[in-house]
């Protein structure tokens, strides 16, 4: 059965975290907890094949590396996040913490001889689900995206006080789809953001936020040899601009945004990857020169989505403000029909 799969998969991969944290532990005595939080303590199937093993760590000691990505195999990294001890110092704020509440509720312990982390989940965890707690972390999303959009509120026709970049335009509706998730369940990631929107919008009734996001780009339905075409291109994009400096462009991590784009061309989702892929190209395009030859086809890719010239880029954030103010409004009506 494929329940069984899974569940065989999970706990294989919970093993391998485990070692992990041990390992960790050993070489840095300061370590007080390590936890397993992501789509492998969610029991989740891996998304073509690959996967990350997301690590959090709590230290002692003030962090020496906030962040740190180890390649296991082809298909899977350990995405190691670090914590100082001050950071849960108040455990119960933590819950409407977007990310580190969610983190927090669910996780799997691969080490904690103090029980220090233990203690600091009992806080968090409580009353986690709590409507108005939920309303807050879902608040705190639209907030991020306001920011990432560069507007005071989601109203018709609202102007950016600065110019946007195509990395903040991506961050802000990442935000905003998260703010929507929120509401039925933990965020999602950047692999899996547009699963976990597809499958809130059906729990919420359908909204249509879900459609509503893959008409921000206004390109229909994307066939395989399209999508296909624009795979390869950025593969060798990312190659010529991976570094382990940052945590996108990371070389660790090619082959999981690969095998995921190439699961989701494959299960005729192709559109789904759009987001993403822009993501992570634009990201690639501004650490090479203008004159590379990777240039043109990621202008063509552009020019698809309707984003290589000014015009076409505003009409493109005005579509995404839209989205926003939708998102919001089903926000607000959750929060007056549960009494947040």
């Amino acid at each position: 059965m494929i329940v069984d799969r899974i569940s065989m998969e999970q706990a294989a991969l919970v093993r391998l975290a485990t070692d992990l944290a041990r390992q960790r532990a050993r070489e840095r005595a300061s370590i007080l907890s390590i936890y397993l939080v992501g789509s492998v303590a969610a029991g989740e199937r891996p998304l073509g094949e690959a996967t990350d093993l997301d690590l959090v760590l709590i230290d002692g000691d003030p962090p020496t590396r906030r962040r740190e990505l180890v390649p296991l195999s082809d298909g899977l990294v350990a995405d190691l996040q670090t914590h100082s001890r001050d950071d849960y110092r108040n455990p119960k704020a933590l819950r409407v913490d977007p990310w580190r509440g969610p983190e927090m509720c669910e996780p799997v312990f691969l080490y904690d001889p103090l029980h220090f982390f233990e203690l600091a989940q009992a806080s968090a965890r409580g009353q986690f689900h709590r409507p108005d707690h939920v309303f807050a972390r879902a608040r705190a999303f639209l907030e991020r995206a306001r920011a990432d959009f560069r507007v005071s509120a989601f109203a018709p026709e609202p102007v950016p006080s600065t110019p946007l970049s195509l990395a903040a335009f991506c961050q802000g509706l990442w935000n905003a789809a998260n703010a929507v998730i929120t509401l039925t369940g933990f965020p999602g990631g950047a692999r899996r953001l547009l699963l976990k929107l597809e499958a809130a919008d059906a729990r919420l009734g359908r909204p249509g936020l879900y459609d509503g996001f893959l008409e921000v780009f206004d390109i229909g339905k994307v066939d395989a040899t399209e999508a296909s075409r624009w795979v390869s291109d950025w593969a060798e994009t990312y190659r010529a601009a991976q570094t382990e400096t940052d945590e996108l462009l990371h070389p660790a991590r090619l082959p999981i945004y690969e095998r995921g784009f190439r699961a989701q061309i494959e299960s005729d989702r192709a559109t789904d990857l759009v987001w993403l892929l822009l993501y992570t190209w634009q990201a690639a395009m501004r650490r090479l020169p203008t004159n590379s030859p990777a240039a043109a086809p990621y202008a063509e890719f552009l020019a698809r989505l309707g984003l290589s010239d000014a015009r076409g880029f505003q009409t493109r954030i005005q579509a995404a403000l839209a989205l926003a103010q939708r998102c919001e409004l089903t926000i607000a009506n959750w929060g007056r029909h549960n009494g947040a």
